[in-house]
């Protein structure tokens, strides 16, 4: 037995060990914080754990779960540029917590409880309380340890993300790359369906002064599967010996005042709306090493980065220089209401010895300053909004812009991104449910440029749309939860995928206006089912199922492909 596959039950059987006796301490820990708390005491907890300025990370528990109450009228936040900060989420749950909405019959049971474990999270700190701790009553030093493990069977070429949790219910252990993901891959239909088992062992560290600064910092030791070659470049970040790796996605410190906070470091940033097809920075790629500053005041936010971009090498390079590097920057508006909210983003690609101070400025407008004093970098804009029809029913959309022909005699194409969708959170016979459902079309030749290396990637991954260009995916998903901590999903996807690569740019003689998709068309259906399990404190689970038909995989004609996938995974926190 290989050592990736003794990991799991290696792992489970700690995992448990440690959870059996901390089950009745956090049991018991529960009712006396309850007890306190009935006796308008704060608990032993909040007056031991300070949590210093922070983020919360993309992939965190608690999203799927704002996206819902901010639906349904309960709070008032903006989720549109992510990550958001702890202090926001505690602000607008803690308001939430004082209205009369919770305590009018409006939420349902397990609204009810959703809010209590928020407010459990960010306002008391004792569900992702660490394992370790120490401090005063301002600064404090934390240290959490996860573990997760995961089956699988299915195709090998399936790349996968461990542990997203980014979908609607918050159920999802894995999340599937896509069709292409804008290099060439897929799964081949030669592949044989295997048993996977992969283990991941992590840790987070954070301390600081609340309400001032703070740092942040992960790690995850990754034990994949054994066979193969001793070293794989997984990325530019990342290398596997003999099945082994290990990544740190962030690391960052966060100065935050009332009104603005300044981030220096590593992190993920994800803006738009949408819940799958974001178009300018969805989150999706490799995170990035950025100074940020954010700027709120009432219902007007503004947000600006500068980003080093990690550069994969394709040997079609134009004129890169050995002493440059290649930046990205961008910077966002969004006004909010209860109506919903409207966004407002521009981003550019360059590449320089240094950071240009033209971009470092958040006020300058890329595309006048690319006009004027610079030329061949590639700047997109984002318009992007959410509607709050009635209670518990939004539509959103995006619409990025990387260029459009307002000279037809140019024979060059229009190159645009469209996401439009919607979301619906009720009841069925009584038991919550969500309904999410969205499509997501992005034209030929959009993220490229003329000089390979300014295309709006992250080491070789879009930045924006994970399908990249010539692409467009239509996604369904319907999340039952029979209980509190329960859910049922189940997905459809049908994705189409062209000839067009992020890394392939217009060429004079092209047809400007080629059908859309166009060449041979790589199409994906994909039906799944998944049970999933949080606790919101120290374990989440899930299992499924899902059948997926490829055809033309790899845009090669008559290449098809079908195939289930089954898969079951665990997290603990420790």
């Amino acid at each position: 037995m290989s050592f990736g596959r003794l990991a799991l039950p290696v792992l489970l059987a700690c995992c448990l060990l440690l959870q059996a006796p901390g089950a009745a301490a956090e049991s018991a820990a529960s009712e006396s914080r309850a007890t306190e708390r009935a006796a308008g005491r704060p608990s032993v907890a909040a007056q031991r754990i300070a949590r210093p300025p922070a983020d919360v990370p993309l992939n965190h528990w608690s999203y799927p779960l704002l996206e819902r109450l901010q639906a349904r009228g309960v709070i008032d936040i903006d989720l549109s540029t992510r990550p958001v900060s702890r202090s926001d989420v505690a602000a607008a749950v803690s308001a939430a917590q004082s209205s009369d909405v919770s305590a009018s019959g409006f939420l349902s049971a397990r609204e009810v409880w959703f809010l209590s474990r928020l407010v459990a999270e960010f306002v008391r700190r004792e569900v992702d309380s660490p394992a370790f701790s120490t401090g005063t009553a301002s600064a404090s030093l934390g240290l959490g340890i996860t573990a997760f493990t995961q089956m699988r069977h299915g195709a090998e070429a399936v790349e996968l993300n461990l542990w997203p949790g980014s979908a609607p219910g918050g159920i999802t252990l894995l999340r599937d790359v896509g069709i292409g993901a804008g290099r060439d891959v897929g799964v081949d239909a030669d592949d044989e369906a295997q048993l996977d088992v992969a283990s991941a062992i992590g840790y987070e560290i954070w301390g600081g002064v609340e309400g001032f600064i703070g740092f942040y910092a992960d790690t995850q030791l990754l034990l994949g599967r054994q066979d193969g070659a001793r070293q794989v470049q997984l990325s530019s970040r990342v290398r596997t010996w003999r099945g082994v790796s290990a990544s740190s996605e962030r690391a960052y410190v966060k100065l935050e005042r009332p009104s603005y906070s300044i981030v220096l470091g590593r992190r993920g940033t994800a803006w738009g709306r949408s819940r799958w097809g974001r178009l300018m920075l969805s989150g999706t790629a490799l995170t990035f090493d950025q100074l940020t500053a954010r700027y709120e005041v009432g219902a007007l936010s503004f947000e600006a980065m500068h980003a080093f971009l990690e550069y994969e090498e394709l040997g079609t390079e134009t004129d890169l220089g050995d002493a440059e590097s290649l930046f990205l920057a961008g910077h966002r508006m969004v006004v909010r209401g209860k109506w919903g909210s409207v966004g407002l983003g521009e981003a550019v690609v360059y590449s320089s010895v240094l950071p240009d101070p033209v971009y470092l400025n958040p006020l300058m407008p890329y595309y006048l300053a690319q006009h004027n004093e610079r030329s061949n970098d590639n700047v997109l804009w984002l318009l992007d909004g959410v509607y709050h029809v009635r209670p518990g029913l939004t539509a959103y959309g995006e619409f990025l812009i990387d260029d459009l022909q307002y000279e037809r005699w140019t024979d060059s194409p229009d190159k645009y991104g469209l996401t439009l969708g919607g979301a619906w959170y009720g009841a069925v016979r009584g038991f919550d449910a969500e309904l999410t459902a969205e499509y997501t079309n992005v034209r030929n030749w959009t993220y490229t440029h003329t000089h390979t290396e300014h295309r709006f990637a992250q080491d070789g991954l879009p930045i924006g749309f994970e399908l990249g260009p010539d692409a467009d995916r239509f996604r369904a998903e319907f999340v039952f939860h029979p209980a509190a901590k329960w859910s049922v999903g189940t997905t459809y996807e049908h994705a189409r995928k062209g000839r067009g690569r992020i890394s392939d740019p217009f060429e004079p003689g092209d047809d400007p206006e080629p059908t859309f998709p166009s060449g041979v068309v790589e199409t994906t259906d994909r039906v799944g089912v998944e049970l999933g399990y949080q606790s919101l404190e120290r374990i989440a689970a899930g299992l499924g199922a899902a059948f997926e038909s490829a055809a033309n995989v790899g845009n090669i004609l008559g290449k098809d492909d079908d195939g289930w996938e089954f898969w079951v995974g665990v997290e603990f926190r420790i």
